[in-house]
C-alpha cells in the first residue's frame, strides 16, 4: 500500500510539473514586461510621431500586453541613439529603436561618431516616405533645361547634409550648378529662408511639402522641381503621395534626352533606398530572445492588417502605409548592399564639398 500511494504521489508531482512546463511555454514572452521604444529624435517630429504612433500598435498588437514607453534619445541624426542601442542597451528584447533609412545609411558610409553595424539592426516594421524638391520662381528656371544656365545663382538651404542629401545628389544628377548654405537648425528653418528669399533651393519630406511648401506654390512664390521618388527594384516611379511631380530621372531625361547613368545616378538611388523605401524603421537587435522576436514580427503584422490602427495612423503614415516581413527585409538588404565604389564616391563628395568626417 505504501509503495502504491508513493508511486501515485510521483505520478502526481510529473503530472504537475508537465502543467507547470506548458503554462510556462504558454505565458507570452512580454507578459507583465515594459517594452521601452527609443527614439533618436526630440519630441513632435515626422520620426518622434512615427514611433508613438508603433508604440501604441505594439501595446494593441504583441502577445502579454507589455507596458511600452517611448523614451526620445535625440542627437546627431539619430546616431547617439542607435550607438547606446548597440553597445548599452540590454538585449533581452525590452529595448527597440525607431529609426530610419537614414541612420542606416550614416552608418553604411561610416560618419564620425557612429559606433554601430548594420547588422545590429533587425527591422520589424516600416513606412516608406517621400520627399521633394522645390524652386523659388525668383531662380528664373520655367524649364528643366534652365537649369543649367538660370538667371541667377542657384542656392540650397542646408541643415545638415546628409538630412538634405536627396536633393543634393538630385541636384548632382542634373549636373546643376549649385551653392549650399549650411547652418540652419533644421527643415522648418531652410523652409522659411525660402520663403524670405534667403535660399532659392529647398527640400522636404512629401508631408511637409504639402502642409507647408504648398501654398508657397500656390502664390506663385515657389514650385516643385522633383520628387524623389521610390525604388521598385533599381526602377525610380513617382512618389504616391505626389503623382503629380516628376521624378529627377524624368527631369535629367527632359534636360539630356536620355536615361540618368554613373556615379551620381548610383549614390541617389542609394540615398532612396535609404529615405525613401527605408523610411522609418522599427528595429530589434538580432541578438534578443528568440521569443521576443516572435512576438514583435507577430504585433508587427498584425499592425499592418488592423484596419482600425491603420486608419488612427494615416495621419502619421500620409498614405505611404507600413511594410513588414520579406520586402522590408529586402529593402533594408539593399542599402546594405550598396557597392563600395558608390560608397568611396559619396564619402568624397561630402568630404570634399561639406567637410564631413569619416571613421
Amino acid at each position: 500500500m505504501r509503495l502504491k500511494r508513493l508511486a501515485a504521489h510521483l505520478v502526481a508531482a510529473a503530472a504537475l510539473c508537465l502543467t507547470m512546463s506548458a503554462a510556462r511555454a504558454q505565458t507570452p514572452f512580454y507578459q507583465g514586461k515594459t517594452l521601452r521604444v527609443l527614439v533618436g529624435f526630440p519630441p513632435g517630429g515626422g520620426t518622434d510621431l512615427f514611433g508613438r504612433v508603433i508604440a501604441d500598435g505594439l501595446a494593441k498588437h504583441t502577445a502579454g500586453k507589455p507596458s511600452v514607453v517611448v523614451q526620445n534619445m535625440p542627437g546627431a541624426g539619430s546616431v547617439i541613439a542607435s550607438n547606446y542601442f548597440s553597445n548599452v542597451a540590454p538585449r533581452d528584447g525590452g529595448t527597440v529603436l525607431i529609426g530610419t533609412g537614414q541612420l542606416l545609411l550614416r552608418i553604411l558610409l561610416g560618419l564620425d561618431g557612429t559606433k554601430s553595424r548594420a547588422d545590429d539592426f533587425t527591422p520589424i516594421i516600416a513606412s516608406p516616405m517621400g520627399r521633394v524638391a522645390i524652386i523659388r520662381r525668383s531662380a528664373g528656371v520655367s524649364d528643366p533645361k534652365q537649369l543649367l544656365n538660370p538667371s541667377t545663382a542657384l542656392v540650397l538651404g542646408v541643415p545638415e547634409v546628409i538630412a538634405t542629401l536627396d536633393t543634393v545628389l538630385g541636384l548632382k544628377v542634373l549636373d546643376a550648378k549649385f551653392r549650399a548654405v549650411m547652418g540652419y537648425p533644421g527643415k522648418v528653418d531652410t523652409r522659411m529662408a525660402l520663403e524670405r528669399g534667403e535660399v532659392n533651393l529647398d527640400g522636404q519630406t512629401t508631408p511637409l511639402y504639402r502642409e507647408g511648401v504648398m501654398p508657397l506654390v500656390k502664390s506663385g512664390v515657389a514650385e516643385p522641381l522633383f520628387a524623389q521618388g521610390l525604388l521598385d527594384g533599381d526602377k525610380l516611379v513617382r512618389d504616391p503621395a505626389a503623382p503629380e511631380i516628376p521624378t529627377v530621372a524624368e527631369v535629367y531625361e527632359q534636360i539630356h534626352g536620355k536615361a540618368p547613368a554613373g556615379p551620381a545616378w548610383e549614390a541617389y538611388k542609394a540615398s532612396v533606398r535609404a529615405f525613401g523605401n527605408g523610411g522609418k524603421i522599427l528595429m530589434a537587435h538580432p541578438n534578443i530572445p528568440a521569443a521576443a522576436m516572435t512576438a514583435l514580427e507577430q504585433s508587427a503584422e498584425a499592425m499592418a492588417h488592423d484596419p482600425e490602427f491603420l486608419a488612427r495612423a494615416e495621419t502619421v503614415l500620409e498614405g505611404y502605409g507600413l511594410q513588414t516581413g520579406k520586402p522590408l527585409r529586402d529593402s533594408v538588404s539593399a542599402i546594405g548592399a550598396t557597392t563600395p565604389e558608390t560608397v568611396a564616391w559619396l564619402r568624397d563628395l561630402l568630404s570634399a564639398e561639406f567637410n564631413m568626417q569619416f571613421k
